[in-house]
């Protein structure tokens, strides 16, 4: 969310409220004063031990809906605070105040593991899964269709892994084909992907 953004908000807010003048049109606020009114409440989903900050309550209430029908088992409310307490407890401040309502998408997962000659490993946990994914959960967002990697686990097994997750599940199970393809080459020939040194 741009400064801008907030910025415009926060007149739009403070005109309905308490009206405009001359002068208030023309001031610029002060470096490092945020453009959040003070008295602005920010409406934060507390969703397990995550809190996102919402201008808009229904915006705050969306996620928290949808939250709970995802992971029944884990907290998911909608706290109120004024914007002084948010800036001073809540994790990035000011600039992480969201005005509008966040993309959800569905991220799907395909996970294998080989052995240095190259045979799969069962690893008693399924190869391919999908779990719903928020834009401000970073470390389990994407916007890709698909995106894989393969790697060398650390440790004596010398296990290779391969991973792949994105939006579209058929262009996930093509790259799921691809990345064992490698992991299993990356297994049998460790010096062609420069893994012996590791070892």
């Amino acid at each position: 969310m741009t400064s801008r953004v907030l910025k415009d908000t926060a007149a739009k807010v403070g005109g309905l409220l308490w009206g405009t003048d001359e002068t208030a049109g023309s001031a610029a606020p002060e470096a490092g004063q945020s453009p959040v009114p003070a008295e602005l409440v920010i409406h934060v989903a507390r969703l397990g031990e995550r809190r996102v900050p919402f201008l808009h309550r229904e915006h705050a209430d969306g996620v928290v809906a949808r939250w709970s029908e995802d992971w029944p088992d884990h907290i998911a409310e909608v706290e109120e605070w004024d914007r002084w307490r948010w800036e001073q407890q809540g994790p990035r401040g000011a600039g992480a105040i969201r005005d509008r309502a966040p993309e959800r998408v569905v991220v799907f997962h395909a996970r294998a593991l080989f052995l240095p000659g190259g045979e799969r490993v069962a690893t008693g946990v399924p190869e391919q899964w999908s779990v719903p994914a928020w834009e401000f959960e970073t470390d389990r967002y994407t916007e890709r269709a698909s995106a894989w990697r393969t790697a060398r686990r650390p440790g004596t097994a010398q296990e290779v892994e391969a991973q792949v997750r994105g939006t579209d599940e058929v262009a996930v199970e093509a790259a799921f084909v691809e990345a064992c393809a490698q992991a299993v080459d990356r297994a049998q020939n460790p010096g062609k992907y420069g893994d012996t040194d590791e070892w």
